[in-house]
């Protein structure tokens, strides 16, 4: 059987984003989502989820997909014909379409559909909005069974983390470990080690079974016509569904590849709409001024309407597209002096954090962040060389009150710590908001934790975010419309003029040198110097947050879980990507503030 010519419910998936994308995907054009799955299903939980979810149902039989769909869509038609019977992975076919459901539970002609995803659900929340992609891919499964079958009738659940629930299991997230993933003859495949019981999941009851029969009702009518659509777009031939341009098209994942073919009629400038800041919502939400502009391929940054450039991102729009024309940089006026007022030591201070589906402890909640890890640039006094000092958890226990209590015996309550975006406030106010409420025993690092943290809006706290520093104080033409620190940086060492900065980088560490200059004699972005692991089955390279947190995951839960050699690996890549973040918060001050 040929996948290339079957709907797979992630095909109508990509194809209800954008149906040019579903003739991209059958013909394996390369995409940014191209990455490594393994990874990507340890950060979200989704693996532990789904091994929890089979345990709700004990008698269950998992269809052996590993030999290819006819052997999975064969062994399911045979199951199937039981008089009760609970299926994983069971495969349907009918027409040119696939399904594989996460689990089927059959009685006489009753057939209960439940799709299992690791996002929590909170009863309170409008389950139409929240699970809207959801319930549209659970339409599609349920079509396809009920064309194969349709005598079935179809109940259709999601089952999901209740974020209302808190477990009883000590240690839960740690019973599943994620020993290894695989794709083969069009499954994915998860060696899923559960170090518990049944029965304790059963009791648990962390996951919640959700009724979304109404909602799958109600756009059966619209599945119909598009999954027609769709379907007539792959078979006998693949062709491609001409879409409409957008400024949705902007963040298409298929930019080095698909995206060329989609604006080859399109006159492409240097300096394109695409890059200005906040372009989504130039002109409002109902006519974006940006379609209009697309539609009449007029796509300059310089012919943009300069009346649609309204308050204050009107006033960051404007800057961009001024000094993107002359090619230079800009300061406001005020910024230098307002660096100077400052109170030293200043502390440039960043944080890794994990997020998962599953507690970690006993009375936890899911998706309850976990802040494992900091580091932290201080320049005692004006003139003074920045030190370094940093904090990294490595043990299953949960790490944020002494993550905490670390970083407050570190900055404690004098000089002024900074930030880039709002991340280490939410953080911080996160963990007191959790020392409360589990009744943590230390008074004083809560009342540390309320000087430090804005926890409202009528509260300043005292972190300095250098991202809205940045918005409102400084661009460069490098940067365009964006202004994170990985922009950012490179756009600063593009016009450094400090020798300082140049023996930062050449003496980042012991055993690393960060310093490399391009054929123009420019600075190259030290996050790409960043040394490789030199351990070979590790399978992320840590460079920005994301790859982060799954490094974190991977080290306690995953592959590299007991084995000191990968976690050492981890460790050392952790250690100098956190470091590299500070010491880019303190190259950038340091060229604001002396230019």
């Amino acid at each position: 059987m040929n996948l290339i010519n079957l709907l797979s419910k992630t095909d109508f998936k990509v194809a209800l984003d954008c149906p040019t994308k579903l003739y991209y995907r059958k013909n394996n054009y390369a995409s940014d989502k191209d990455g490594n799955t393994y990874m990507e299903y340890l950060a979200e939980g989704g693996y532990a989820v789904a091994k929890m979810a089979t345990l709700y149902f004990p008698t269950g039989t998992r269809i052996d997909n590993y030999s290819g769909v006819e052997n999975a869509l064969k062994e399911t038609q045979e199951l199937i014909q039981q008089e009760d019977c609970i299926l994983f992975e069971a495969a349907f076919n009918a027409g040119h379409k696939l399904a594989v459901v996460d689990i089927l539970h059959k009685k006489g002609n009753q057939i209960e559909l439940i799709e299992v995803k690791s996002k929590g659900h909170d009863d309170n929340e409008s389950v139409s909005k929240i699970w809207a992609e959801e319930i549209m891919d659970v339409a599609f499964q349920k079509q396809v069974i009920q064309e194969a079958y349709p005598d079935f009738e179809i109940s259709c659940h999601i089952m999901a983390p209740d974020k209302n629930k808190a477990t009883e299991i000590e240690g839960l997230n740690a019973l599943f470990k994620l020993n290894n993933y695989e794709q083969k003859n069009g499954f994915e495949f998860f060696d899923i080690a559960y170090s518990g019981s049944a029965t304790m999941i059963q009791e648990d009851k962390l996951l919640t079974k959700i009724d979304i029969n109404q909602e799958v009702l109600k756009c059966a009518a619209n599945i119909n016509q598009l999954v027609a659509r769709f379907e007539a777009s792959i078979y006998p031939t693949i062709e491609k569904i001409p879409t409409k341009l957008s400024k949705k098209c902007f963040n298409c994942e298929y930019k080095d590849s698909g995206k060329k073919e989609c604006w080859e009629h399109k006159d492409i400038p240097a300096h394109s709409i695409e890059d200005l800041f906040f372009i989504g919502v130039l002109g409002g939400t109902n006519e974006p001024v940006a379609n209009e502009m697309i539609e009449s391929n007029t796509l300059s940054l310089f012919d943009i309407p300069q009346d649609v450039l309204s308050g204050k991102r009107g006033e960051r729009q404007h800057i961009q597209i001024q000094y993107t024309r002359e090619q230079k940089e800009w300061f406001a006026p005020n910024l230098k002096s307002e660096l100077n007022a400052l109170e030293y030591p200043l502390h440039f201070i960043d944080f890794e954090t994990a997020t998962s589906a599953l507690p970690f402890h006993k009375g936890m909640y899911p998706y309850e962040m976990s802040a494992f890890q900091w580091s932290c640039h201080t320049i005692p006094h004006p003139g003074a060389e920045p030190i370094h000092s940093e904090w990294i958890n490595f043990s299953p226990e949960f790490p944020s009150f002494k993550f905490a209590e670390s970083l407050k015996a570190q900055i404690g309550d004098t000089g002024t710590p900074f930030m880039w975006a709002t991340h280490e406030n939410t953080t911080l106010r996160n963990i007191y908001q959790q020392a409360e409420r589990y009744q943590y025993q230390n008074l004083e690092l809560l009342e540390w934790l309320q000087r430090i943290v804005k926890m409202d809006k009528k509260d300043e706290g005292r972190f300095i975010d250098m991202n809205k520093l940045c918005i409102d104080s400084y661009f460069h033409p490098f940067m365009k419309g964006r202004t994170s620190i990985k922009v950012t940086l490179p756009a600063v060492l593009l016009a450094n003029k400090s020798q300082r900065t140049v023996e930062w980088l050449k003496h980042f560490s012991p055993d690393i040198d960060l310093y490399a200059t391009n054929e123009k004699g420019q600075i190259i972005d030290p996050y790409k110097q960043l040394p490789p692991m030199d351990f070979p089955e590790l399978t992320e390279t840590v460079n920005e947050g994301t790859a982060a947190m799954r490094a974190y995951e991977d080290m306690l839960f995953g592959k590299a879980q007991g084995n000191l050699e990968m976690q050492n690996a981890y460790k050392k890549a952790l250690l100098n990507y956190c470091k590299l973040d500070t010491l880019a918060m303190v190259i950038i001050w340091e060229h604001w503030h002396k230019s």
